[in-house]
């Protein structure tokens, strides 16, 4: 004879269905890398791209509240290969920073491709218009690149949560609107 248990217990079914929505919702919402164009140019890698940012309520009320957002944009270089897996040759994290300054009511940008200058603009929409768009962004390459094989650039956009205040982490290591990041995408090096 064939017996069917019945398993009563919520807490675990509720856990599983949390981590389950809290898992879908936080991935990749709310930012992509629209386009990107690497170009080798003597011992580094030049790099225009646009990308599309748009922050959660949660990350706009902050900015808005004086609290300085980092975003990371992550750079992979692997050579393509044939009967391996292909192989990092370089690794590159480059900081984006967005902060207000409400004494003069103005968003700032700083970035590596402003020659470490800042620029300010009157919104925040402008501000974020403005960090999505890079050109000659200069990522330097560690040694010489191997001739006659294939390169692709990997990218990905992400906010630094370990970079925010202290006091505000445990919050948003803990709330999906604070996840923020794009997935990772591919693109070739064109020598």
């Amino acid at each position: 004879m064939l017996v069917c248990k019945k398993n009563n217990n919520p807490l675990l079914l509720s856990l599983l269905l949390l981590v389950a929505v809290w898992s879908s919702s936080a991935h990749g919402r709310d930012m992509s890398i629209d386009q990107i164009e690497a170009r080798l140019d003597g011992q580094s890698i030049q790099v225009d791209g646009n990308l599309t940012l748009t922050l959660t309520d949660d990350v706009r009320k902050a900015l808005s509240k004086s609290i300085p957002l980092q975003l990371n944009m992550e750079f992979v270089l692997n050579r393509a290969r044939n009967y391996y897996y292909d192989k990092e040759v370089a690794v590159w994290t480059v900081p984006i920073i967005i902060s207000y300054r409400p004494v003069s009511d103005e968003y700032v940008v700083s970035r590596p491709d402003l020659l470490n200058q800042e620029e300010t603009f009157g919104s925040q929409r402008a501000a974020l218009e403005r960090l999505g768009v890079f050109n000659n962004l200069s990522l330097p390459l560690p040694g010489p690149l191997k001739e006659g094989k294939k390169y692709y650039l990997e990218a990905r956009v992400k906010l630094d949560l370990g970079q925010l205040p202290a006091m505000m982490r445990p919050l948003a290591y803990f709330s999906s609107s604070w996840h923020l990041n794009s997935k990772w995408t591919e693109w070739p090096l064109i020598r």
